[in-house]
């Protein structure tokens, strides 16, 4: 891999990936739907990064858009795709609204092979896991995030069907909760995890399903080596290895903090532990993350 393309790349993990790939070496390109100025790019990326303001909506203009701007694809260039979209949120609005994103992503794939790009990687979350485990059984998915849940799930489908078609690598990735180490970017849990750091009170989560809690540094590597190394048709799931539920996370967050020792928490065979598992990804790729979910902060 010597050249990546980026969408989505002003989020949390785009971003985070952009910066990893550009310190090692990658020549990145990056796409977002907002117009940001040199100044914001360099406070948001640190790192000399191309970027170029395309909304999804619009992927179908990237291969002259690139001209435009003499980025130049060779037969070594990997297509991230990070873009997803809600109303005020990534899981809100309709399912007309969330299947927008998966139509959008699937015509990237067809874009990434006409450009050149020889591998597609797209991320997915672990509530598509949940989805599909609810649509097997033949039970109602009335979780919040069922909409943003299933289209996740349909996007995943699509994009595998329009790689095969295609002829270009296809590798779908799922995440459960990437937070930076320093918890710069909102959200319940960076804000809740600031609470304890700060001795504040906070509110329990009301959510007891499993996740799977790493630092976007190690996020960062992950993609990076599944560019490497990643196999074709494959699915993984990034994580720590250590799943555990928001108030039992937040608990032993709070004990590492005052320096009380953690005792590690068992779960049942129900919580579903299978689906946190990253061998797949070791093996084909070599990752183990790096970070200790407790310590994301610098936790003393």
């Amino acid at each position: 891999m010597k050249k990546a393309i980026i969408t989505g790349a002003s989020g949390l993990v785009g971003r985070s990936l952009a910066k990893y790939l550009a310190l090692h070496g990658i020549d990145v390109l990056c796409l977002g739907r907002r117009n940001l100025d040199s100044e914001y790019l360099d406070g948001l990326f640190g790192a000399d990064i191309e970027y170029m303001q395309l909304e999804m909506k619009n992927i179908s203009q990237l291969p002259q858009k690139i001209r435009d701007i003499g980025w130049q694809i060779d037969n070594d260039c990997v297509f991230y795709n990070f873009a997803w979209g809600g109303m005020k949120a990534l899981t809100d609005g309709s399912f007309d609204d969330q299947l927008r994103n998966a139509i959008s992503s699937s015509l990237a794939i067809k874009v990434a092979k006409d450009i050149g790009c020889f591998k597609f990687v797209n991320s997915g979350t672990l509530e598509e896991t949940y989805a599909q485990m609810h649509i097997a059984n033949g039970s109602p998915y009335t979780g919040s995030q069922a909409n943003y849940a299933i289209a996740k799930l349909a996007c995943r489908d699509m994009c595998a069907m329009t790689a095969y078609l295609e002829k270009i690598n296809y590798i779908h990735t799922r995440l459960s909760a990437p937070i930076s180490p320093d918890l710069s970017a909102g959200g319940f849990i960076p804000n809740t995890l600031k609470k304890i750091r700060n001795k504040e009170n906070y509110e329990p989560a009301k959510n007891y399903q499993l996740f799977d809690i790493i630092s976007t540094v190690d996020v960062a590597e992950a993609y990076y080596l599944i560019g490497l190394y990643g196999k074709n048709k494959a699915d993984y799931f990034i994580g720590s290895g250590v799943p555990t539920k928001l108030n039992d996370y937040f608990l032993n967050f709070k004990q590492v903090n005052l320096g009380i020792p953690v005792e590690k928490k068992t779960y049942s065979p129900s919580d579903n532990l299978s689906f946190f598992s990253t061998e797949l990804l070791h093996t084909d790729t070599g990752f183990i993350a790096k970070t200790n979910p407790l310590n994301l902060t610098g936790a003393k």
